[in-house]
């Protein structure tokens, strides 16, 4: 990659950054303002029902919109208008439910605003597929998630953290939705791509998408069940606007770590949801309960990357944009189904639900993990498989490796003699060699017989 494209590449990815955390901010902030509207109206039960049920399930059907019109209407789906207009739309929505004394407007004006939260959702986040390489979308994500989650905690502490209860709430919400609308403005299209029919005997088909598609839903339902819990430490030592703070952290590790390995990520995420489990063990000791729980919002992050980008990265490799929300509409959908099922159930039937639910996640997430990543070697570990592959094949020494490896570089034999300390004759000599072994006369072709030629091999 020259300079110029690692510059452009670095300012496209710090421009999704931007524009999907502005976009979280304002929006989990107007979910968050309007919950506590319905608070002031409704007993907290109904309130939880109303906005981790039915505001979920509005967020999943705005995502699957989006959805079907990438699928049939790419060009339309990934311009500025349908966000734009969503976003003067969700503002409308916002007033409605915070300054109406109604409270069949307040619900209704919140369903059409978690719609519209769900359309954004989906337009951006398919972004993260379509122009963000696979080896940043962890921590652009994360990122964007973190600033989003961090930044409602913040705007939360004014009045004695209590903010987000007032109607003047709304200035600020409309002040981050213009920001958006400004962001917006560079949008520009999505670049086009290839459908990979290599990748679909790779094992993207549809039954690994289904399989994907069940993982995240029990991932999410679980994640919902497990912070259900009865628990009595935590109860009173864990609040809302600290866990959001270990939230975001946990955002930004889990995007770090899923960039370097999808594997370590996709492992912390479901290792996320054994906390509860640990802090119900711990009992009366109200001290490791809390610290169990707290750990839990922290590894939370994974859970929350795993399911998007999963799902991000199916989507790339079988160039269908359309896929990348899969991720988040079937979390939204699981979340509305634990929300259901903690309201229904409560004490040790909850556990043991939640128990069941869990030994069925794990073994569907191993044959998950199997299929995606068991076999998966990282790109360091497949260059160091083909290097050690093509030099076995043509019987190279230790100090022919050593200068091939460089030359593959495109370094000069001054420039290895160098880094070798060795004259730079020498150089030469074992040069020489390589030629005769390989059959090559030149650095050129020898440069592009191992990498395009070992690529064939490997691609075939």
């Amino acid at each position: 990659m020259s300079r110029d494209e690692y510059i452009n590449t670095t300012s496209q990815n710090i421009y999704f950054t931007a524009l999907i955390g502005i976009s979280f901010l304002w929006t989990g902030t107007a979910y968050i303002a309007q919950a506590y509207r319905l608070l002031s109206m409704l007993p907290g039960s109904v309130v939880n029902l109303i906005t981790c049920g039915a505001y979920y399930v509005c967020q999943a059907i705005g995502i699957g919109i989006v959805a079907v019109m990438f699928a049939k209407c790419p060009v339309i789906a990934s311009g500025k208008r349908i966000p734009a207009f969503v976003t003067i739309f969700a503002v409308a929505c916002t007033a409605t439910a915070l300054y109406s004394s109604s409270l069949t407007a307040a619900i209704i004006s919140g369903l059409l605003l978690n719609l519209a939260i769900g359309i954004l959702s989906g337009c951006y986040l398919t972004r993260l597929a379509t122009d963000v390489p696979q080896q940043r979308r962890g921590i652009v994500f994360g990122g964007a998630y973190a600033f989003g989650c961090i930044g409602t905690w913040l705007i939360s502490m004014p009045m004695s953290s209590r903010f987000l209860w007032h109607s003047e709430s709304f200035f600020v919400i409309a002040a981050l939705a213009f920001l958006s609308l400004l962001l917006l403005k560079r949008l520009v299209p999505p670049s086009t791509q290839e459908k990979n029919t290599d990748n679909l005997r790779a094992g993207f088909g549809k039954n690994v998408i289904l399989l994907t598609a069940s993982v995240v839903f029990l991932l999410s339902a679980q994640n919902t069940l497990g912070f259900a819990f009865p628990l009595k430490g935590a109860a009173d030592s864990v609040y809302i606007e600290f866990t959001r703070a270990l939230y975001g952290v946990g955002l930004i590790v889990a995007g770090l770590v899923s960039d370097k390995d999808r594997r370590w990520g996709a492992i912390c995420c479901l290792a996320a949801l054994a906390f509860p489990f640990g802090a119900l063990a711990l009992g009366s000791n109200a001290a490791g309960e809390t610290a169990m729980w707290m750990l839990a919002y922290l590894f939370l992050g994974f859970w929350s990357a795993y399911r998007t980008l999963v799902f991000s990265d199916i989507s790339a490799k079988r160039a269908m944009p359309a896929l990348a929300v899969f991720g988040l509409l079937f979390g939204r959908l699981g979340e509305a189904a634990g929300t259901l099922g903690a309201e229904l159930f409560n004490g040790t039937p909850l556990i043991i639900i939640s128990g069941i639910v869990f030994v069925l996640l794990i073994a569907l997430f191993f044959m998950l993990y199997q299929k995606l990543y068991a076999s998966v070697a990282s790109s360091e570990e497949l260059e160091r498989q083909r290097f050690e592959e093509y030099v076995a094949r043509f019987g190279f020494s230790a100090r022919e490796r050593e200068i091939f490896s460089l030359i593959i570089r495109g370094m000069s034999n001054a420039e290895i003699a160098g880094a070798l300390y060795i004259t730079e004759s020498t150089v030469k000599f074992h040069v020489g060699n390589i030629f005769k072994k390989s059959g090559h006369p030149s650095r050129a072709i020898l440069t592009a017989d191992y990498k395009l030629g070992t690529q064939r091999k490997f691609t075939d």
